[in-house]
């Protein structure tokens, strides 16, 4: 969690929404709609090609004193990174900046902090074609113009039209993001219950996130480097993520079960067995680079392993002999990699 916040820092314009959350829409019943082709979507924008924006849709001489600056957030306003929002900062530096075309265009749909105005919404979808994928854009203006039919629209979403590798990332990131808020709420929760363990857990953590981001590598591999890369690197961390705060939660609370050695052995021999399986998939055996991230992914595992057994005897120190409390929280582990390592052969 805190190295993926370190590696989006830094970011600025249309990609530092990526690191942002997108205020969950509410679901609304809807006709179902029409979806344009190039020449339909042309259609739609001709009809705006001379259209005045009105008062909230044009930039005002106060909003480009406060929002000059290149390195202004817009984007920053518009989506939640958990301290909430302030859209109206966002409409009116979007305004100014004119490079977050598609966010004012989901603005004046969804009437965040303005009426609802399809008509501006349309006009700046209109003007958003660099800002996304064509089809991605002839989409978000047929959800417009069904918007303008129904009784209780369905509010206008870009992750909803993402298909793209560009916009699938970008949605990606958005949930990875969203993840992340609530993974530092239920480490914050848990800490107290940790007692003395709790000067180990910056460590175990560092451990985690390395095997996360190596993993996330290796089970992206099978892509063979297509478009949809980035998005499963971004799926698998935020698994990875997810999977660990609630071992932190699980075994922060309670022990793993007891594990005789004769148990860890088996564990250990399964694993060894899913570990060899997944290094004779056909994309790893005929690509060394391939191999490489997954045996690099199972050594970053194995540091992380040893990072929870030294986490683990400080939290239940005393609890049970040491050779038993490393025994169990291995033999969970172990059992849980080789869960990992299996649907990884799955995939396709």
């Amino acid at each position: 969690m805190s190295r993926f916040f370190a590696r989006f820092s830094g970011i600025t314009g249309p990609l530092l929404t990526a690191v942002l959350l997108l205020a969950p829409s509410a679901v609304f019943a809807q006709d179902e709609e029409k979806i344009p082709d190039e020449a339909e979507a042309q259609a739609i924008c001709a009809r705006f090609a001379k259209y005045k924006p009105g008062p909230e849709a044009r930039a005002t001489d106060q909003d480009r004193k406060a929002f000059s600056a290149k390195s202004a957030d817009c984007t920053g306003y518009v989506y939640d990174t958990g301290e909430g929002t302030n859209r109206d900062k966002g409409r009116r530096c979007c305004l100014v900046h004119g490079d977050c075309n598609r966010e004012l265009g989901m603005i004046f749909a969804n009437g965040w902090g303005v009426h609802r105005d399809y008509d501006a919404a349309t006009y700046f979808l209109c003007h958003a074609d660099d800002e996304m994928a064509p089809f991605e854009q002839w989409e978000m203006l047929g959800h417009v113009e069904t918007m303008r039919k129904a009784g209780q629209p369905k509010d206008l979403d870009f992750c909803d039209y993402a298909e793209s590798g560009t916009g699938t990332s970008w949605c990606a990131q958005l949930d990875l993001a969203r993840g992340s808020v609530g993974w530092e709420r239920r480490i914050a929760e848990i800490r107290p219950a940790l007692g003395a363990a709790q000067p180990s857990l910056a460590a175990l953590r560092k451990a985690a996130d390395t095997f996360i981001e190596a993993n996330a590598e290796a089970d992206a591999a099978i892509s063979l480097g297509g478009t949809i890369y980035p998005t499963l690197v971004l799926g698998s961390e935020a698994s990875g993520n997810e999977a660990f705060v609630a071992n932190l939660e699980r075994f922060g609370r309670q022990r793993a079960d007891a594990t005789t050695p004769e148990k860890l052995k088996t564990a250990d021999a399964a694993l060894n067995a899913a570990y060899k399986a997944a290094m004779g998939r056909e994309e790893f055996t005929d690509d060394h680079a391939l191999s490489e991230s997954l045996r690099s992914a199972q050594r970053a595992w194995l540091r992380y392993r040893d990072a929870w057994i030294a986490f683990y005897r400080l939290r239940w120190k005393d609890a049970a002999p040491p050779d038993a409390l490393d025994r169990e929280i291995t033999a969970a582990l172990t059992a849980q990699r080789t869960g990992e390592l299996k649907k990884m052969m799955e995939e396709e």
